[in-house]
């Protein structure tokens, strides 16, 4: 199930709701659910508790309390700067959001990470595909040992 159990944040479903993300582990509780995904996206990544200072432990906090984990990450963050971007320095900081997304989400015990590969991130072209393979086959040996 896409979405979340909390009202749309900034008018959107498919958004990670910044200043109020704590209240899904307990809404996720109280109807039975074990799990939910996490969605990083790009404009306020550094507020996401994936990528801000003490999330991770506030969100393993939530889980001992809760018996709610965090399973997957839908990484929109990367519709909007591709690891496979043209743009050198776009696709470097994607690279470095990803490893440190990567290193995080092993101490919750993350099992999936989401790439949509849609937008701005589309594989539009065999150019594209061959961009995605290599700025991504790093971030997959990363992934493999944690």
């Amino acid at each position: 199930m896409q979405g979340r159990l909390l009202p749309k944040y900034q008018g959107r479903y498919q958004a990670h709701p910044v200043g109020y993300w704590e209240q899904e582990f307990d809404l996720a509780q109280g109807i039975g659910l074990d799990c939910i995904e996490f969605i990083l996206d790009f404009n306020n990544a550094e507020k996401n508790p994936l990528l801000e200072k003490g999330g991770i432990d506030k969100i393993l906090s939530l889980t001992d309390k809760m018996g709610v984990s965090v399973k997957t990450v839908c990484a929109d963050f990367f519709m909007e700067a591709p690891l496979h971007s043209e743009d050198k320095g776009v696709s470097l900081q994607s690279q470095k959001v990803m490893k440190r997304l990567l290193d995080n989400a092993a101490e919750l015990g993350v099992t999936d990470v989401v790439v949509p590969c849609v937008d701005q991130s589309s594989l539009a072209n065999q150019q594209a595909v061959n961009r995605f393979v290599k700025q991504l086959t790093p971030c997959v040996r990363i992934a493999e040992k944690k």
